[in-house]
């Protein structure tokens, strides 16, 4: 894994966070598919650790438990 990519953000849970990036503590963005907040046709997500994301692993809603490392701490989430 490759947590090369710097991701901008103050405050988790915050969708559509205006000039940082949507960004969701791993815990956070289970709840939110667990809630239907987020499906695979919303978009997708990458795992963040240490304030970088790993753009080489892909987060889809439906398999996000599978999806993300267990080292990751929070997830990036790119709407369509």
């Amino acid at each position: 894994m490759a947590y090369t990519e710097p991701v901008k953000f103050s405050k988790t849970n915050c969708y559509g966070c205006g000039h940082e990036d949507d960004v969701y503590t791993v815990a956070e963005f289970i709840q939110a598919v667990e809630s239907g907040a987020f499906i695979d046709y919303d978009g997708y997500g990458h795992p963040v650790r240490d304030g970088m994301s790993d753009t080489s692993i892909v987060i889809c809603p439906s398999t996000a438990a599978e999806d993300i490392p267990s080292d990751a701490t929070h997830v990036v989430w790119f709407n369509r």
